[in-house]
C-alpha cells in the first residue's frame, strides 16, 4: 500500500536524513502524477511487535521482488522506480511516526497449497520482518540494522526451496536495467500457478526463481523453525 499522500517535504534540503545500510537493500516508490510531486514509497501495515499500529516501508534484498509487488500494484514502467534505500529520503514517514522509521524486511509471500496468498483488496499477502529506525537529532544518517541471522534465515529459504545458486541469480538481476527488469516481473506473474480465495490461511512460502521463471513453494514451518 502507499499509505501517504504525496507532499512537500517539511525539512530543509540541507537535513534531509539518508538512510543507510551496511548492505544493498532497496525500496519501491510510486511516481505522482505530475513532475512537482514527490515519490511515494510502498508501506506494510504492522499489526505486532515494536512496530505494532504503523505503515512500515518496505525494504527488498532483490530489486526484482519490489518490480514484482509493482505489477502487483497495476503499475506501469513509467509510474515506479526501484531505488536503493539510501536514494529516497523518508522525511514524511519520520515526521508522521515522530521521528521514528518503521520498515519491514521482504523475506517472500504467503502461499497456500501452492497458490499465492491474496488479501481481500487483491495485494499480495507479504512476509516480512518489522523493526524501528532510530533517529538522532545529532546525525542526518538512519542506520539500518539487519542482523546476521535475518540474512542467513533470508538464504536459507533460498536453500530449502532447492535453488542453491540463487546468488549468482540474484547479482545477475542487479546488473538489470529497469526495463529489462519489469518484464522479468512480468513473466513472474504470469507464471503465477494459481491465487487462493482472499482471507484463507497463509500455510507456505512463496519464492520466485528468475533463472527458471518458476515459483517455488517451502512449507511455513521452515521460517518458524528459523526463529
Amino acid at each position: 500500500m502507499f499509505p501517504y499522500p504525496p507532499q512537500p517535504s517539511g525539512f530543509p534540503p540541507a537535513r534531509r536524513p539518508v538512510v543507510q545500510a551496511a548492505l544493498p537493500l532497496f525500496v519501491l516508490v510510486r511516481h505522482g502524477a505530475g513532475s512537482a510531486w514527490p515519490q511515494q514509497v510502498l508501506c506494510e501495515p504492522v499489526t505486532s511487535g515494536e512496530a505494532a499500529g504503523t505503515d512500515a516501508m518496505v525494504l527488498y534484498f532483490s530489486p526484482l521482488e519490489a518490480s514484482i509487488d509493482a505489477l502487483w500494484q497495476d503499475l506501469p514502467p513509467e509510474r515506479y522506480q526501484v531505488l536503493p534505500v539510501s536514494a529516497f529520503t523518508p522525511d514524511d514517514l519520520l515526521r508522521r511516526h515522530h521521528g521514528r522509521l518503521p520498515v519491514c524486511l521482504h523475506l517472500a509471500w504467503g502461499a497456500q497449497d501452492g497458490c499465492l496468498a491474496v488479501r481481500a483488496q487483491g495485494g499480495p499477502v507479504r512476509i516480512s520482518s518489522a523493526s524501528v529506525a532510530q533517529v538522532s537529532a545529532m546525525t542526518d544518517t538512519i542506520p539500518l540494522a539487519i542482523s546476521h541471522a535475518e540474512l542467513a534465515g533470508y538464504a536459507r529459504l533460498w536453500e530449502d526451496a532447492g535453488l542453491f545458486a540463487h546468488s549468482e541469480t540474484h547479482a545477475r538481476l542487479l546488473a538489470l536495467s529497469p526495463q529489462e527488469r519489469h518484464r522479468h516481473a512480468e513473466r513472474a506473474l504470469m507464471r503465477i500457478p494459481g491465487k487462493a480465495l482472499p482471507g484463507q490461511q497463509i500455510n507456505q512460502l512463496a519464492l520466485y526463481d528468475a533463472e527458471s521463471a518458476q515459483w517455488h513453494f517451502i512449507a511455513l514451518d521452515l521460517l518458524a523453525g528459523q526463529n
